[in-house]
């Protein structure tokens, strides 16, 4: 059976049973078609000795140890994963640039008779979709943003009104950061190219003629930057600001980061990479505050002096785009749940009007 050559229209094209990635597994990590998955016909160890020696010995050489690489490979898989596969399943392969490592395997695969399609400029192609989509066209959806200071639930009223149906882009869950000093998590953040890549592909499937809600965000999460096409949206966009207590908001945080509190000296060196922002008595009072375990004036203390009054300044909207100001108390799941109502109850009244 012939290999077909396949061009990409989207970023999440449906028509195969499998994607199959051939790129090495360090490529793979750092992005990857949606739901691809990774078939190495060379590890990260043999490409580079491939290259290695293609560079600084031998050509011949380099393509005769690689043939034997990408052939025990392949065996592999074959004798692995691909095994079960029926007659009639059909596969899409892409390498960097739809070259040598996805032609290699396309070609076993249609001899033995499945119908095998190599993407026309690989990975590359792919990526050029995500640049196009998010760093050079406008973004024509119709985006909400939700606002308001630390800690008023605003991630907490994102996941409700997903709940009840909503669309929805969780900057900071696809992040995997809270979006400040203290908001790392263990496991680390994605690469740029895979955090843009999921977006693209949330922009992708949700309706234009469907509000899309986010979470107001500076334009850097953790080490990741939120991309331009989006940010300019983001900037002109109607936004629903939340409002709450500061004894609320506090207790809220100590609720949602419970690992900072469970680890005292963690938290010390935080509050330390404060230091360019605030005065030396200032940093050994929060500190003071953490040893003697009031975290809850520990709290309201980063609010009232750190988090408030950069807000305003690193927000993305004006304030002419204000649409509504909803009380919250982000603690509680009915005042959540009512805010949410409220929210859509607005939105759906300037619709009609």
């Amino acid at each position: 059976m012939k290999i077909e050559n396949f061009q990409l229209q989207t970023t999440t094209p449906q028509q195969f049973d499998t994607i199959i990635d051939v790129r090495s597994p360090a490529e793979y990590s750092e992005d990857h078609i949606p739901n691809a998955i990774n078939l190495p016909v060379l590890s990260d160890e043999e490409r580079e000795v491939v290259g290695t020696l293609y560079k600084k010995e031998s050509k011949f050489e380099a393509k005769k140890i690689g043939a034997r690489f990408v052939s025990d490979n392949i065996s592999k898989h074959l004798s692995g994963i691909l095994a079960e596969k029926e007659d009639q399943w059909t596969v899409l392969i892409y390498c960097w640039r739809g070259g040598q490592r996805s032609r290699s395997l396309g070609i076993v695969l249609s001899e033995i008779g499945w119908k095998t399609h190599v993407l026309e400029g690989g990975y590359k192609s792919y990526r050029r979709l995500i640049v196009d989509k998010l760093y050079e066209k406008p973004i024509k959806h119709n985006i909400i943003v939700v606002s308001g200071y630390t800690g008023t639930g605003k991630t907490t009223v994102l996941g409700k009104l997903k709940k009840l149906g909503e669309q929805v882009i969780d900057l900071e869950e696809l992040a995997n950061h809270r979006g400040s000093i203290f908001g790392s998590r263990p496991s680390g953040q994605p690469s740029q190219k895979e955090f843009e890549s999921q977006i693209a592909t949330l922009l992708e499937n949700f309706s234009e003629h469907r509000p899309i809600f986010l979470e107001s965000e500076s334009n850097q999460i953790g080490y990741l930057k939120i991309p331009p096409s989006l940010w300019q949206k983001m900037k002109v966009s109607t936004y629903i600001e939340l409002y709450a207590k500061i004894e609320n908001r506090a207790k809220f945080l100590i609720s949602e980061y419970p690992e900072l509190y469970e680890n005292p000296e963690g938290l010390l060196q935080k509050i330390k990479l404060l230091s360019d922002f605030h005065s030396r008595k200032l940093i050994l009072t929060w500190q003071e505050l953490v040893k003697k375990g009031q975290f809850q004036l520990l709290a309201q203390g980063l609010m009232a002096e750190h988090y408030d009054p950069r807000y305003g300044n690193s927000s993305n909207h004006s304030g002419t785009n204000r649409r509504a100001r909803i009380n919250i108390n982000p603690r509680d799941t009915k005042s959540v749940t009512r805010v949410a109502s409220k929210i859509l109850e607005r939105i759906r009244l300037e619709t009609i009007s």
